[in-house]
């Protein structure tokens, strides 16, 4: 995952933690992944951490001169946030079903997932910008 993208991801999560959270004050110093992750998890942040975990991974496997696309790196956050959704969410329906990200993050945001909800229209402005 590039790093813009995952200080996009960072920031939507910054976003909607609480000032006096631990994991928040990592986020605004500039803590390591791996120093954020941990916090997230300590904290009950466990999508946040799932996300930071698979983005760590990620970067061991393809290394600093890897490229990927995008879209990728927001299919597998879409994948591992799927994860830990309830079956009987309209989120992880639409998930299942293979919907838009606009659709996925519609009704994530009415389930009340912001996190997602933000993430997938910041991948989804990015895909706007980027040339085809």
């Amino acid at each position: 995952m590039k790093m813009k993208n995952i200080d996009q991801l960072l920031q939507s999560f910054r976003d909607n933690l609480p000032d006096g959270s631990r994991t928040a004050a990592a986020l605004d110093r500039g803590a390591s992944l791996e120093e954020i992750s941990g916090l997230a998890e300590q904290e009950g942040f466990h999508q946040m951490a799932s996300v930071l975990f698979e983005a760590e991974q990620e970067a061991l496997r393809e290394g600093p001169a890897a490229v990927e696309d995008p879209s990728v790196a927001t299919d597998a956050f879409i994948r591992t946030i799927r994860g830990e959704l309830p079956d009987g969410s309209q989120t992880a329906a639409a998930i299942d079903r293979g919907a838009s990200w606009e659709e996925i993050s519609e009704r994530a945001e009415a389930e009340g997932l912001h996190q997602l909800a933000s993430a997938l229209f910041e991948a989804e402005q990015e895909q706007l910008r980027s040339p085809v």
